[in-house]
């Protein structure tokens, strides 16, 4: 541990020794730039947006009629951005004389974009991203809220939710789960189990969240291999990283029939401009899921948490630490005739420093080093069946360097520490201590109406069970993209394509695995012998926006060579390799007698392709009705003998319909989903279904607090349906009708 803190604060020591001091400002001699930004369709002054010189960096924000002044602008041709909340970026060209220049510009409303840091670590509109990305925040994240993050972004384009009943509920991204998507809060791994079986779930209430990012595609370059298929970032920013003046929060709390649910959370920022202060918590608390066959026995949940932080901020830079802690207990319905359930907690502690706006060859930096101690035990009625632990801590360094150019970019370094422990009956493996390394570079050249983005990432981890041969492997990753936006389409029209080589190192459980695992229904068989897989993901996106249409359809492909995955066996062929298994497991007692019980399956590699379409729009019909659109599917197979992959999701679609008039708003929506025959040897047939969903919601300002409430009919018609991706979906129904009533305040 002393030595991972050395290495840390050696590392914010060698950014802030490229940072230099202030160089007094320059004069210019030039003359005024003025003009005046409305909104498009009502012509209405747009107050407080900001109003930037690209080519200059200079800024400046309009005032109360909308109107806004550059002083002594050199002669020259430039780019003026506008950014504004609720309303689209915009770039216009402008050129500059002898005499004063006005740029009067109209902006559109925003319908569907919103800004995103996960992808490149700088704040950008989604309609800028390289990759393809949904964000949730604010109204719509209430609107979508679920007691499970996997059951909270479903309903976005290229998700879907693996699930065990309600609790352990996990997003699939584009057909892909476990180790291959990568699950964040603050940019660091969560620390949990979430990743190697179906029952376990993902540690953290997404009542908690400010907003939750996803990036659908590989995003290995920032966040490692382990985000081949994508990764979600849930920001809780516990560290204030900005000054805080006064105090901020907000405090949610909501209601649900189906499972007879309720929770609350809690967030609330103080400062004084140079301390700051954060502090969450709450807890939810559901009894067992009605379904429209009956009530699932064992689903219940409940879970609660608590997050302390505090940090020094500065006019540039910020450092502070954190604490956080969850308890989590969860049935598991039909394993052992529903008398399993799992006590997932954490610990987490955290310090986070960094800087922005700097003048010497770094622009920002920010170090990170969190530590987290999970564990958790599957209980069997009142005893202790088998008890996990994993422990980590992970340390991350990433510095902005200033432009050169038209240059900019990342660059930095990541170190985690692992130990894993499993005892009692579903231990499938010895302790296992993994370590991991690696250096990365992200960079982009600017032009007014065109990127270019290239970056590397290179890999080193080591597995070392106990009694067992190590596993070491080195693999490297690379990604170029460009994103084109067409002078004659007026910001609004964007062209982006992304190609990226991604190496995954394979993970422990499917080493190292050997025995009966009720949470996958399955005994398993690892395979220390396996090789990284190697992907090569293409990414093409066309994204539009007017001031009454906005959308995205994309088209992707991933191939994947050395693709892992769970291959059945006989219980014969079991038998008969048993010598061979002994072998690749020295020192362990091979027990095949459960066998009997579960379907055999191995992790095997085979070469294998996934692509698809995702599609998404918003259309204003009128200025208070609003319409909606969303496809997706995902066609997976395996190359050589053109199988379909295991457990894809079925082709989908999202049509909604909403009214707004001010702060008031009620629509509804229909998800149907196909029917999925494509299907790998063993699985069965899922019809396909539609929901209906009818929400409506309210919002009361009162000076700086905003009061929300909102109700949600979710499945109105009590449709029987089941999930592909479910586990249980030949055995148990999902949820029937759920009325919720959700309040939410913010100030």
């Amino acid at each position: 541990m002393a030595t991972r803190l050395r290495f840390l604060a050696f590392g914010c020591v060698f950014a802030l020794l490229f940072t230099g001091s202030p160089n007094p400002a320059q004069a210019q001699s030039g003359v005024a730039v003025s003009g005046r930004l409305v909104n498009s369709l009502s012509g209405d002054p747009i107050t407080g947006a900001t109003v930037q010189i690209d080519e200059l960096s200079r800024q400046v924000t309009s005032g109360p009629d909308g109107r806004f002044t550059f002083e002594n602008v050199p002669p020259g041709m430039y780019h003026l951005s506008v950014h504004s909340q609720g309303y689209s970026t915009r770039r216009t060209e402008t050129t500059v004389g002898t005499t004063a220049a006005t740029a009067d510009i109209s902006v559109d409303p925003e319908l569907h974009f919103e800004e995103v840091t996960t992808v490149t670590g700088f704040v950008r509109s989604q309609f800028e991203s390289l990759q393809p990305t949904a964000v949730l925040s604010g109204q719509e994240l209430t609107k979508q809220l679920e007691m499970s993050l996997g059951n909270t972004l479903v309903n976005q384009p290229g998700i879907a939710s693996r699930s065990f009943g309600p609790a352990p509920a996990r997003p699939v991204i584009r057909g892909l789960d476990g180790d291959r998507v990568q699950i964040l809060q603050d940019g660091q791994r969560i620390g949990d189990l979430s990743s190697q079986s179906g029952d376990h779930g993902v540690s953290i209430n997404p009542a908690v969240a400010d907003r939750i990012e996803v990036v659908r595609g590989p995003a290995t370059l920032l966040y490692g291999p382990s985000a081949i298929g994508g990764l979600v970032n849930i920001i809780t920013e516990d560290i204030p990283t900005r000054p805080v003046m006064g105090a901020n929060g907000n405090f949610t709390f909501d209601v649900g029939s189906a499972a007879k649910e309720g929770g609350a959370a809690a967030t609330v920022r103080a400062g004084n401009g140079r301390c700051a202060v954060h502090a969450s918590g709450g807890g939810r608390r559901s009894s067992d899921v009605r379904t429209p066959d009956g009530d699932l026995e064992n689903s219940q949940s409940r879970n609660g948490f608590g997050n302390f932080g505090a940090s020094w901020t500065g006019e540039k830079g910020y450092f502070g630490a954190n604490y956080g802690y969850d308890d989590t207990k969860y049935g598991i319905p039909i394993v052992e005739e529903g008398q399993v359930s799992l006590t997932p907690r954490r610990h987490a502690f955290g310090v986070r420093g960094g800087a922005q706006n700097l003048t010497g060859a770094l622009d920002s930096y920010r170090a990170t080093f969190t530590a987290r101690r999970y564990k958790h035990e599957e209980l069997e009625g009142d005893e202790v069946g088998t008890a996990f632990k994993n422990n980590t801590e992970e340390a991350e360094l990433m510095a902005s360097h200033r432009t050169f150019g038209r240059l900019k970019g990342s660059f930095g370094g990541w170190f985690l520490n692992r130990a894993f422990g499993a005892t009692g009956e579903e231990a499938l493996s010895p302790d296992v201590d993994q370590r991991g390394a690696a250096a990365f570079l992200y960079e982009e050249l600017n032009w007014p109406h065109f990127t270019f983005q290239f970056g590397g990432r290179v890999d080193h981890t080591k597995y070392e069970p106990v009694g067992e041969d190590e596993r070491t492997f080195t693999s490297g990753s690379g990604s170029v993209g460009l994103l084109f936006t067409p002078t004659a389409a007026n910001e609004r029209l964007t062209f982006a394509v992304s190609l990226a080589r991604v190496g995954r190192n394979p993970a422990l459980e499917e080493l190292f695995y050997f025995g009966p695992h009720p949470g996958n229904f399955a005994f398993e068989v690892g395979n220390p012998d396996l090789i990284p897989e190697h992907a090569l993901g293409f990414d093409a996106s066309i994204r539009w926006r007017a001031p009454r249409a906005s959308g995205e359809i994309t088209y992707f492909r991933n191939d994947i060579q050395n693709y892992v995955f769970r291959s059945p066996l006989t219980e014969e062929q079991l038998a008969d390799r048993l010598s061979d298994l002994e072998a690749r497991f020295p020192g362990r007692e091979l027990d095949i007698a459960a066998a009997e019980e579960f379907p055999v399956v191995e992790n095997v590699s085979a070469d294998s392709v996934l692509q698809g379409i995702e599609f998404h729009s918003d259309f204003g019909l009128t200025s208070q009705l609003f319409a909606e659109l969303t496809l997706d599917y995902v066609h997976g197979t395996l190359t050589d003998t053109d199988d379909p992959l295991p457990r894809m999701p079925p082709f989908r679609g999202n049509v909604g319909l909403r009214w707004q008039r001010n702060a008031f708003q009620v629509g509804g929506n229909v998800v149907a989903t196909a029917k999925q025959d494509r299907l790998f040897e063993g699985e069965t047939e899922t019809d396909g279904y539609a929901l209906l969903k009818l929400f409506a919601a309210y919002s009361i300002a009162q000076g700086n607090v905003v009061h929300t409430i909102t109700a949600r009919l979710d499945n109105a018609t009590d449709t029987l349906y089941r999930n592909h991706l479910s586990l249980i979906k030949d055995l148990a129904p999902e949820m029937g009708a759920n009325f919720k009533l959700l309040y939410n305040v913010r100030f």
